[in-house]
């Protein structure tokens, strides 16, 4: 028993000097950023050039980095004897220089890569959701504190192989987009 209120006392002394410490840290400003974007799939497995769309979303600290969700998606993309639909979801942790007009950015991440298709002539239907991961970086131009130009391009690839759909192993390819950024400030 004395040894459950010795260490009960403990905790609550440990408790109290982090939260004495994180209390007299002021968060500062964080910067939100919305990108819709038009961009084209291509390169490793994917061989044909596709339209590739997308959107992503990030909130980033002062010092510029933060987070981001991004997501695209294209329709009939070759690869290999397949034409698939793919789909990709990526949560990544990115940076984006604080200050200035032209600011590069670079962001590296996971998620699910999705993909649709099936063998020519269509016989054996298949949708995959596969662990992938991806790597980018690109440059930002800012018009004025709410608007911004981005241009970007990342690699993709996953981690899955499925030789009885005859897909490619380890499905990769390229994407190369440009968009409008929206910008606002999060006060918190």
């Amino acid at each position: 028993m004395k040894r459950m209120r010795v260490a009960a006392w403990c905790v609550a002394a440990l408790l109290s000097v982090g939260t004495t410490r994180a209390e007299a840290q002021a968060m500062g400003v964080f910067k939100g950023y919305l990108t819709g974007s038009a961009g084209m799939g291509a390169g490793a497995d994917v061989t044909n050039p596709v339209f590739m769309p997308g959107v992503a979303v990030s909130v980033q600290e002062e010092n510029g980095w933060g987070a981001e969700f991004d997501f695209g998606s294209a329709a009939d993309a070759n690869a290999g004897r397949q034409v698939l639909d793919i789909a990709t979801y990526m949560f990544n942790g990115s940076w984006i220089q604080p200050r200035g007009r032209l600011r590069p950015t670079i962001s590296a991440g996971a998620g699910a890569i999705q993909a649709d298709g099936c063998n020519s002539p269509c016989t054996q239907p298949a949708q995959t959701f596969d662990f992938g991961v991806n790597l980018g970086g690109g440059l930002f131009y800012e018009l004025n504190e709410a608007l911004a130009l981005r241009g970007d391009a990342r690699y993709f690839r996953t981690l899955a192989d499925h030789p009885d759909l005859q897909r490619p192993e380890d499905l990769s390819f390229w994407r190369v987009s440009f968009g409008v950024t929206f910008l606002w400030a999060i006060v918190p």
